[in-house]
């Protein structure tokens, strides 16, 4: 008797039956749609996935699951969608990945300029790059202005994350010094930090690797004009890395946990011409150590990649595939290289924007893109 009365008495849309660690295990497996539609189902659905206990589990499970992240430019706006990986791409696939449009369809950026589109995607978050930075959640549709950078000139900023203490810092560069502002703490307001060396950052190559956001410069000292920069999330400590003109022109990617840095030879980007690709790692930082891989495209890359668009290099899976993607088609095909292997796999995308598809003519592609649902207070009043 007890049992049938366990059974049939629900309150608030939870049954008693069913013990609060097994909803949070169940419910984390769901899309991130299904999650925003059950925190309307009542308050105790809503306390129980708004709790942290379920927001950093879902963190923590989309990590291991990461997927293709899109960001299609529009009228000066953002559209984001994404799309898992391909698990076993072995080989060119006829059906296309269809990529989800996010509940936050769209956010506005301040200028047209390559520049000015939002930093890559940092443990589910994004953040324009200006002197009014907007920090958006594309799983939960969030987007939460920053105060307003006080400056002499211009400004660059920079996302990071803090795995130790599982905080989100926005970096700002400028002229008159670096500020960082930790983002998610109630206040939100801007730091001045130390740099010791002033530096010029260029603007669209950066990645956050391990608590560690890295992104190119140029020094305004003189002796060290190229640099990659290295910037300590947690302890907000600056390292700089004397690099030469190869590594400061190439891409930034996430090369099994360390820095990498690769470039076609002998162009900026890749296309069915292409020969080769050059990559160099970062093995010891204290020592500025880098190791250099040179890998020959297989034969069948010509054939593969055929007269379509200039290909940039979009990182490296957890898998192994170095992915390359096209900037100016829509619907676009990615090209996974299994190093190993030696092959080349063509894999489809379909994006679906309807009557505007033919209007757009930018698509941003970019690895390692997890979900977080967890939601974040707006700032307070800041100086």
């Amino acid at each position: 008797m007890s049992a049938m009365k366990k059974q049939k008495g629900h309150k608030n849309g939870v049954g008693y039956s069913i013990p609060r660690d097994l909803v949070i295990e169940i419910v984390s497996r769901l899309p991130v749609k299904s999650i925003a539609r059950f925190r309307c189902v009542s308050k105790r659905w809503a306390s129980i996935l708004l709790h942290r206990d379920f927001t950093d589990l879902f963190l923590k499970m989309s990590l291991a699951r990461p997927r293709l992240f899109f960001m299609v430019k529009l009228k000066g706006k953002f559209l984001f969608f994404s799309t898992p990986l391909p698990l076993s791409p072995d080989q060119n696939s006829s059906s296309p990945l269809v990529a989800d449009r996010h509940m936050s369809f769209s956010c506005e950026f301040s200028s047209d300029g390559p520049g000015n589109s939002p930093s890559r995607p940092v443990c589910g978050w994004l953040c324009s790059k200006d002197e009014n930075p907007l920090m958006c959640n594309p799983s939960t549709g969030q987007c939460i202005t920053l105060p307003k950078v006080t400056s002499m000139g211009p400004v660059d900023t920079y996302l990071g994350y803090d795995p130790v203490d599982k905080l989100f810092k926005v970096l700002c560069v400028s002229t008159d010094g670096c500020r960082v502002l930790t983002f998610g703490d109630g206040e939100m307001s801007w730091r001045l930090i130390d740099s010791p060396i002033p530096h010029y950052p260029l603007r669209s190559n950066e990645i956050c690797i391990n608590g560690v956001l890295y992104y190119t410069a140029v020094s305004l000292e003189r002796g060290m004009p190229y640099l990659i920069v290295c910037f300590d999330v947690r302890f907000e400590k600056f390292t700089f890395l004397i690099v030469n003109d190869k590594i400061w022109n190439s891409t930034l990617i996430n090369f099994s946990g360390k820095l990498g840095a690769v470039r076609p030879d002998p162009l900026y980007f890749f296309t069915r011409s292409s020969t080769s690709l050059e990559l160099e790692v970062l093995e010891d930082v204290e020592n500025q150590k880098w190791s250099k891989h040179s890998h020959v495209l297989p034969p069948l890359w010509r054939d593969i990649v055929g007269d379509r668009t200039n290909l940039y290099i979009v990182g490296m899976t957890g898998t192994g595939e170095f992915v390359f993607a096209p900037r100016s088609q829509l619907n676009p095909y990615i090209f996974l290289y299994n190093v190993v292997r030696n092959t080349v796999v063509r894999v489809r995308v379909q994006i679906q924007l309807g009557v505007v598809a033919s209007k757009s003519r930018k698509t941003f592609t970019f690895l390692d893109h997890v979900q977080d649902v967890k939601l974040m207070e707006a700032p307070s009043k800041s100086s």
